[in-house]
C-alpha cells in the first residue's frame, strides 16, 4: 500500500538526484492535516522527509515533501572557521545540519577531510550552499533522511521490470514499469545506463519510472573531440536552452534554485530575478515549486525565471499575488475587495477584474 505517514496516496511523483535531495509531490484521497517530518511509502521503497507545503482542500489533500528535515533550504546565519591544520569537513558540515535540524552521518566526512585554514558561511545563504563548497555535487540526502558526503553506490539492476520504451542511447533515458522500485534510485544501471536522475510517477492504475543517465558518459572519442570543438567555436552553448528548476528559498524578491535534474549539468543558481509575464503582477510562489530559467542573451551572468508551473502543477497556486502601485491599489490576494478606478474582488483562486 502506497502511503504518507500512513494516509493511502491516491498519486505521486517522486523525484531523486544523484545528489542534493529528493522531492516527492504527492496526492492523498480525504481532507488530512500533515506538517513535519512524515513517512513516504511507494511500493517497496521507502523515505524519510519533511512537509515543505500543501494541506487539505475540496475533499482532497496534497502536499510537497522533501528529504530529510526540509532544513537544507532554510537561511543559516554567518560563522567563520579557522585552523592552521585545516578546518575539518565534518565540523563545518555537523554544525550546519544540527543548525536546521538535520542528521549528518559523520562516518562519510574523514579527519582526513579538511577546506584549509579557514571557512567562512555566508549571513543568510541556504543551509545547502554549505556542502555544496565542502563537497561540490558530492552529497546527498538518502531514503532514511541522512546526509551523506560521497557518491551513490554503482549497482546494477538486479530486479524485475518492463521496459515501456527501449532505452536511448542518444539521450540516455529509460522508462519501465516494476513493481519493485527500491533499487531503483541513482546509481542503479539499467541496461548499461547508469542513473543520475529518477523520477517515479505513481497513477491510480500504473507505477512508472524514468532514468536518466550522463549524456556525457560513454561518449566515443569522435564525439567527445566533435563537443570540445563545438564548445570552442560556442561558449555560450549551454546557455541557450530553458531549464527547469525547483525554488529552494527566497531571498527578498528573488529565487534561489536547484535543477530538477541535475543531468543537465546546471548549478545551483543564487537570487535568481523573475519575471511574471504580465506587466505590473508579482507573484510570490511557494516552497518546492518548479520554475522555468532562462539565460538573456545566453548571458550566463543574467538567470531569469520565465515561466511557473502549469494549473494542473502542485506548485501552481502562489501564495500570494501583488499588483503595482495603481493596480487595483496595490492590493493583494489576501484583500477580499478592491477600491479605485477599477473593482474587482481578488482570492485564492483567481482574480476577477471588470472596468468601470
Amino acid at each position: 500500500m502506497n502511503t504518507i505517514s500512513g494516509h493511502r496516496i491516491t498519486s505521486a511523483r517522486l523525484t531523486m538526484p544523484a545528489w542534493r535531495c529528493w522531492y516527492a509531490d504527492v496526492h492523498v484521497d480525504g481532507e488530512v492535516a500533515l506538517t513535519g517530518r512524515t513517512e513516504i511509502v511507494i511500493a517497496d521503497l521507502t523515505l524519510q522527509g519533511a512537509v515543505l507545503s500543501g494541506g487539505p482542500a475540496n475533499g482532497r489533500s496534497r502536499f510537497r515533501t522533501v528529504a530529510g528535515a526540509g532544513g537544507w533550504g532554510k537561511p543559516l546565519k554567518s560563522k567563520s572557521y579557522a585552523n592552521d591544520s585545516g578546518v575539518k569537513v565534518s565540523t563545518v558540515m555537523q554544525d550546519a545540519a544540527t543548525s536546521v535540524g538535520e542528521s549528518f552521518d559523520l562516518s562519510t566526512a574523514p579527519a582526513s577531510m579538511r577546506v584549509g585554514p579557514a571557512f567562512v558561511r555566508i549571513d543568510e545563504e541556504p543551509a545547502s550552499s554549505v556542502p555544496e563548497l565542502v563537497a561540490p555535487s558530492n552529497w546527498f540526502v538518502g531514503n532514511d533522511g541522512i546526509t551523506r558526503i560521497g557518491k551513490r553506490p554503482s549497482t546494477p539492476f538486479a530486479g524485475q521490470a518492463t521496459m515501456i520504451q527501449p532505452p536511448d542511447r542518444a539521450t540516455k533515458t529509460v522508462t519501465l514499469a516494476s513493481e519493485s522500485i527500491a533499487s531503483l534510485v541513482p546509481g542503479v544501471v539499467v541496461d548499461g545506463i547508469e542513473a543520475v536522475d529518477v523520477e517515479h510517477e505513481l497513477t491510480e492504475d500504473a507505477l512508472r519510472t524514468t532514468i536518466w543517465g550522463d549524456i556525457g558518459a560513454g561518449a566515443s572519442r569522435r564525439l567527445s573531440a566533435l563537443r570540445v570543438m563545438l564548445d570552442q567555436l560556442d561558449p555560450w552553448r549551454r546557455y541557450r536552452g530553458v531549464y527547469e528548476f525547483r525554488v529552494v528559498s527566497k531571498d527578498g524578491k528573488r529565487l534561489n534554485l536547484q535543477p530538477v535534474r541535475v543531468s543537465t549539468g546546471m548549478p545551483e543558481l543564487r537570487r535568481v530575478p523573475a519575471r511574471t509575464g504580465v506587466a505590473g503582477c508579482e507573484a510570490d510562489v511557494m516552497g518546492g515549486a518548479l520554475v522555468l530559467v532562462t539565460f538573456v542573451d545566453a548571458d550566463p551572468s543574467r538567470p531569469e525565471v520565465i515561466a511557473y508551473e502549469s494549473p494542473d502543477g502542485d506548485g501552481f497556486m502562489p501564495t500570494s499575488i501583488t499588483l503595482a502601485e495603481g493596480m487595483l491599489g496595490a492590493a493583494r490576494m489576501t484583500d477580499p475587495v478592491v477600491a479605485g478606478p477599477f473593482a474587482g474582488t481578488i482570492t485564492s483562486a483567481s482574480l476577477q477584474v471588470r472596468v468601470g
